[in-house]
């Protein structure tokens, strides 16, 4: 399998596959998340089953303008909860390969993915966010974490967070994937918090911790993404300018820089949650509908 650099890549190779994964979504009845369902559907990508109020769905083309496809399933739950447990029993117990978040708030959702005996989530794991970028501008897609769940991760759960990451690129044909530990600059102060947490995981990675994987860190952005600006500072790092994966210090310059590339930059994300049974897409109410397609693309090469 060649390495797969854009969405489009990733949604011409899901087709090529040719075998759907069956998709739950708790309490999907809003038009955003409808409509990126029904584009994963039509594309050849998922079986959807779409569980909430059927009286509050925001699409009535849906049944109005199309032929219901055989591939799209309405179960009538009109209690918000109620559905969302459902969509989490469909998941947890193989009836469907992946969970998606709908018009539910996210700690309801949580909460159910939680549970002990009920939910998703595996004791042991760290639950984390990864996701996937893809910048105007840059020769891949790019790899990063964490924007969403862990506000500052230690040393235990941002060594899981760079092993998902790594796992993640490995699905999407990267041997070889190269890791960037971001910071402000390329020196390691000592007083900075988390920049232990930084010379600890690139002695692990020498070590091969991590393993077939390219590694360095602390660097800024422009040596992780960019070579020639990246250049001009002389630092030697095999990285310079072909990252695959950024590590972030917290979840606020994560949560920035993505929107941020996004809002300036017109680039698009697909993200999951990480350390569940199974794949969760998790958006916010805000992303774009191409977003959350390619959210539920990413999940579909993970399942």
């Amino acid at each position: 399998m060649s390495s797969i650099s854009s969405f489009a890549e990733l949604t011409a190779h899901l087709q090529s596959v040719n075998s759907r994964k069956r998709l739950a979504v708790a309490n999907a009845v809003d038009s955003h998340t409808l409509d990126a369902v029904l584009m994963a559907v039509e594309a050849g990508i998922v079986e959807a089953y779409l569980i909430g109020d059927v009286a509050a769905i925001e699409s009535p083309y849906l049944f109005e303008e199309h032929t219901l496809s055989p591939f799209i399933h309405i179960i009538d739950i009109p209690e918000v909860k109620e559905a969302t447990l459902e969509a989490v029993r469909m998941v947890k117990s193989g009836e469907a390969d992946i969970l998606m978040k709908g018009l539910v708030n996210t700690d309801v959702i949580l909460r159910a993915i939680l549970d002990k005996e009920k939910g998703l989530f595996t004791p042991g794991n760290v639950m984390t966010y990864n996701a996937a970028l893809e910048i105007p501008g840059y020769h891949k897609l790019l790899f990063f974490s964490d924007p969403v769940v862990i506000p500052s991760p230690n040393l235990h759960q941002r060594t899981a967070m760079i092993k998902y990451a790594i796992a993640t690129a490995n699905k999407f044909g990267i041997s070889k994937p190269k890791v960037a530990l971001i910071h402000a600059t390329e020196v390691a102060n000592p007083k900075i918090q988390y920049m232990q947490d930084y010379l600890d995981i690139m002695d692990e990675w020498r070590k091969g911790e991590f393993g077939n994987v390219i590694m360095d860190g602390p660097l800024d952005i422009f040596l992780a993404l960019d070579s020639e600006r990246g250049g001009i500072k002389k630092v030697p790092t095999p990285v310079l300018g072909d990252a695959d994966i950024l590590i972030f210090p917290n979840f606020e310059s994560a949560n920035c820089f993505y929107k941020g590339v996004s809002l300036f930059g017109g680039a698009e994300m697909g993200g999951l949650l990480q350390g569940t049974e199974k794949p969760v897409v998790l958006t916010s109410r805000s992303e774009s509908v191409q977003s959350k397609f390619y959210s539920i693309a990413m999940a579909c090469i993970l399942a």
